[in-house]
């Protein structure tokens, strides 16, 4: 089946164990900080967060992260065909279309969508 980002990658983007706070409202707080960003979409589970964190003002500069609350790594989610121009629309359809919901319960899964040689 052929989708419409085309293939999905996960790119590990720091390890968060030195920056990791007292909670999660915390991290994803410093996190944001980090870019001057806000995050148009949150969503938690017990073993990660994803956020798709956004420019103020600019309705396409989203981008997808991860957070995996046990290894404490960020990582940034890319698609074949979209660079980080996420609007919250396209964003929702790549949820349901991806099922992302399922990297953000297990974002262990985002393991085998890191690309060769950057893991």
């Amino acid at each position: 089946m052929t989708r419409s980002l085309g293939k999905m990658f996960a790119y590990p983007l720091m390890d968060w164990h030195d920056q990791a706070k007292d909670s999660i409202d915390q991290d994803v707080n410093a996190f944001l900080e980090l870019g001057e960003a806000i995050a148009t979409r949150w969503i938690q589970t017990q073993k990660g967060v994803m956020l798709l964190q956004m420019v103020p003002g600019d309705l396409t500069s989203g981008a997808i992260y991860v957070l995996d609350r046990i290894r404490q790594v960020w990582y940034m989610l890319s698609f074949e065909a979209c660079e980080c121009e996420f609007s919250k629309e396209k964003f929702d359809l790549a949820f349901c279309e991806y099922k992302l919901f399922h990297y953000v319960d297990q974002p262990g899964l985002l393991l085998d969508r890191v690309p060769a040689g950057r893991a």
